[in-house]
């Protein structure tokens, strides 16, 4: 602890200086994709809240400004805003009783608002933020979100974007390497 700003400040001259490069580069790219990640990420909770206190108003959900910012914050870790489903049930049940409306008309509407807001998350908003600011395309999103959540259940899909930036940086180095490699060859030989 003593020493970390120290250690922070030169831990490339802890490295081989054969690697010095490369490595450095690599972790300065992956900390660039993984803030523009966590940036874009809050980015879309704070949309995603947005939509919710809308939606919860429309419905006359009670405390539906305080639901979505609640949904808004949960939604900083992608699929936790299910989470929110349960609290919104009992107010809109709790409403429904107080004012003698149909339950099951109260909770349908919750429900709806739920489902129309993970569409046009899942559709429009995480594709557009997501992939414009990570460089991926929608496909490629949805494709390593599904991934990552199969090989390592919900870890996975918490962290299927990191890791998918991750992989996509190690392989840019790796060509990067491989096509420098290639041009060192033909430049020995050309020798």
């Amino acid at each position: 602890l003593i020493d970390y700003q120290k250690i922070a400040n030169r831990w490339r001259d802890y490295l081989p200086s054969g690697m010095r490069s490369q490595v450095s580069q690599f972790l300065e790219e992956f900390s660039q994709a993984t803030n523009l990640y966590f940036r874009s990420q809050a980015l879309v909770a704070f949309y995603v809240g947005l939509l919710f206190m809308l939606g919860f108003s429309i419905i006359d959900l009670p405390l539906a400004i305080l639901m979505g910012v609640f949904i808004g914050i949960l939604n900083f870790v992608p699929y936790l805003q299910i989470i929110g489903i349960l609290p919104c049930l009992i107010l809109a049940g709790l409403r429904a009783l107080e004012q003698g409306e149909s339950f099951v008309e109260a909770l349908g509407y919750v429900l709806i608002v739920f489902v129309l807001i993970q569409i046009i998350q899942e559709t429009i908003i995480v594709p557009r933020i997501q992939g414009k600011a990570m460089g991926l395309s929608p496909a490629i999103i949805l494709l390593s979100i599904s991934i990552w959540g199969k090989l390592l259940g919900f870890l996975g899909l918490i962290l299927a974007l990191p890791l998918t930036c991750l992989g996509l940086t190690y392989y840019k180095s790796y060509i990067r390497v491989q096509r420098g490699e290639g041009l060192l060859k033909e430049d020995n030989e050309n020798n």
